[in-house]
């Protein structure tokens, strides 16, 4: 991507805050209004929705679809909640059924398995050149596949790391550039506060589970140590660094915060982002790599951390490194009722309703004229606006979702005591590149 594009305005994208109440902007002209062929008819629109099972998503999203419904009496929008670790297993059974919804969550990872499926309505024809203009174009671009717009960019969440800066400026830390000083930090943050002889706060809460919350935050991890799990070559072949000295060295390096220098929690390899968050809520951990909805995660588990939670970008060996973290939803090619679910969502991302959303969850928005309306930069968001410009487009490769659980596979084998990273390693490239040849057919 342009580098030089995403650092213009992104900034103030970013700096929308989870510290955001109120705001003067006022419903856009068409929002709220009944589009005119759906004035009447009674529509029911089933949505499959990730932010269902979260908190305090959920709720948010509710209060959005229950304003849109009393807007419009003749449409009725049903949820389907599903985890997003459990989210492309359903697509791919309900597709295979023929039985998907009108629309569901959908992200960059998953969006090519189901382009291939051919189970997405192009929303570019849907929504208009005229209207995308009003999303970032590196946003738009992470959401297409062939120019194809295949779902509709909700909102970013870029990965970073949080951690507590009242925890921080007490014992006069400074948030970590490198992963050697990160090392230094969890080990000054891990602590026996009871007395009891054994550490009840540790420094780093890892999300060490084999699922996607676990792999895309390996990642980034992964690419700071100059090693990538998948990417093409000068030739333009698809080829994987996982058995590369460099990759080795990162493996070895998240095994041994658990196995070496007891940073981390005990449970790890059953410590997902829920589990992970609420260590950080409940005061047992002092630093964790997420999103920025994660803020709203923990503050709803425990409003007093209000004010003491800050962002700095993910450290790193050879560079920083980030992902753009985009949610948004695709429109079944099978749906009957495609405009009224373009209304619907149009109406979930208006300038109101964009706020609101980052308000509440932390999540950050993607339509350029929201960023320009705001010039906050605050330490709860300053970590996501820097790491934005570190984001990585994910690479253009059907099974690329796979990669995921690849490289979580080989990492528990790191978290396990005596665990070996040749044998990890090996395991891991083999499988990428029966991947890789797959694709090539």
């Amino acid at each position: 991507m342009n580098k030089k594009i995403a650092q213009m305005g992104l900034l103030s994208v970013l700096a929308l805050t989870v510290g955001l109440t109120g705001c003067g902007a006022k419903q856009e002209a068409s929002a709220g209004k009944p589009a005119d062929n759906q004035a009447g008819k009674p529509v029911t629109l089933k949505i499959i929705s990730v932010s269902q099972t979260e908190k305090p998503d959920g709720p948010a999203e509710k209060e959005i679809a229950d304003e849109y419904m009393r807007l419009h009496p003749n449409i009725k929008i049903e949820f389907i909640g599903v985890p997003l670790n459990d989210l492309f297993k359903k697509l791919t059974t309900l597709a295979t059924a023929g039985d998907l919804p009108d629309a569901f969550t959908n992200t960059p990872e998953f969006m090519r398995t189901a382009y291939g499926m051919n189970i997405t309505a192009d929303l570019t024809k849907l929504l208009g050149d005229q209207y995308l203009k009003e999303f970032y174009p590196y946003i738009v671009e992470e959401s297409s596949v062939d120019g194809k717009l295949q779902f509709f960019p909700w909102n970013a969440t870029p990965q970073a790391l949080i951690y507590r800066g009242d925890w921080f400026e007490a014992e006069g830390l400074k948030a970590p550039e490198t992963w050697d000083d990160f090392v230094t930090v969890a080990k000054k943050l891990t602590k026996d506060t009871n007395g009891d002889g054994k550490p009840d706060q540790w420094g780093f809460g890892m999300v060490g589970t084999r699922n996607s919350s676990g792999g895309s935050r390996f990642i980034p991890v992964l690419r700071s140590f100059g090693a990538d799990e998948l990417r093409q070559d000068a030739s333009g072949k698809w080829v994987t660094d996982l058995d590369s000295p460099k990759a080795k060295e990162a493996f070895q390096f998240y095994g041994d915060l658990f196995t070496k220098h007891g940073v981390v929690p005990p449970g790890v390899t059953e410590t997902g982002f829920p589990e992970a968050a609420t260590l950080m809520a409940n005061g047992k951990v002092g630093m964790l790599i997420s999103g920025p909805n994660a803020l709203g995660t923990i503050l709803a588990q425990n409003p007093s951390l209000k004010g003491k939670l800050y962002s700095a970008p993910i450290p790193k060996k050879e560079k920083n490194v980030s992902t753009f973290g985009l949610l948004g939803y695709s429109i079944s090619a099978e749906s009957k009722n495609k405009e009224a679910v373009v209304d619907y969502l149009k109406f979930v991302v208006n300038k109101e309703n964009s706020l609101k959303w980052n308000a509440i969850s932390g999540r950050l928005p993607t339509r350029v004229d929201v960023g320009e309306n705001q010039q906050l930069n605050t330490p709860e968001m300053v970590g996501f606006s820097k790491s934005i410009a570190n984001a990585f487009h994910v690479p253009n490769f059907s099974t690329y979702t796979q990669f995921q659980d690849i490289v979580a596979e080989a990492y528990q084998m790191l978290l396990a005591k005596g665990g070996d990273v040749d044998a990890a390693t090996k395991k891991a490239v083999g499988r990428a590149n029966e991947l890789i040849q797959k694709e090539g057919k």
